[in-house]
């Protein structure tokens, strides 16, 4: 991720003296949980990270909640990077609920202060942290009638649900299911 941050050079009269100041800018920061080895929870790091910006079809999220899953422990041990899937250092944590921050140019479907849930990419990751970067289209308005816990314990479980369901069972409308 490129930053956007700069030095200014200014000029500064004092006195009649002309000198040169140099003003550095430095990127938003925030809190996060990164993964830097593998193993078990002892691993995971609580640390400062730049605030990422969304790219123009993305969403800025203020995480409230994260979902807890499965596939965060497997990315912590390792079981992932055995796919190809390593992206150390990273920020783990692939389902999210809080609230629309910023939008990129192309991000139009939420607006600043949208109470939000989202699936983060494997590769992506980012929901352990106090921002996170969501595609729009993998994206939802929350439900009013669930809090944000319970929002953020949606996503993952819910797509695998739907495609056990739909796309491998092949159920139809009016079929009984026995979900053990």
């Amino acid at each position: 991720m490129k930053n956007k941050f700069f030095s200014a050079i200014v000029l500064v009269g004092v006195g009649g003296a002309l000198g040169i100041a140099v003003a550095q800018t430095s990127p938003p920061m925030m809190k996060a949980v990164f993964v830097h080895e593998f193993g078990g929870p002892e691993v995971l790091k609580y640390e400062d990270a730049p605030r990422p910006e969304p790219k123009d079809d993305e969403i800025l999220v203020r995480v409230i909640a994260a979902g807890v899953n499965p596939v965060d422990a497997y990315a912590r041990q390792g079981m992932l990077a055995k796919r190809g899937l390593d992206n150390r250092p990273a920020i783990i944590g692939y389902d999210i609920a809080g609230v629309v921050e910023k939008s990129g140019a192309n991000a139009k479907k939420f607006k600043t202060g949208d109470a939000v849930y989202s699936y983060l990419s494997v590769m992506r990751g980012g929901g352990y942290a106090e921002f996170a970067v969501a595609k729009e289209s993998e994206t939802a308005l929350k439900p009013r009638n669930i809090n944000f816990v319970e929002a953020a314990a949606v996503p993952l479980a819910a797509t695998t649900a739907w495609q056990a369901l739909v796309d491998t069972a092949k159920i139809d409308k009016g079929q009984t299911v026995l979900i053990h």
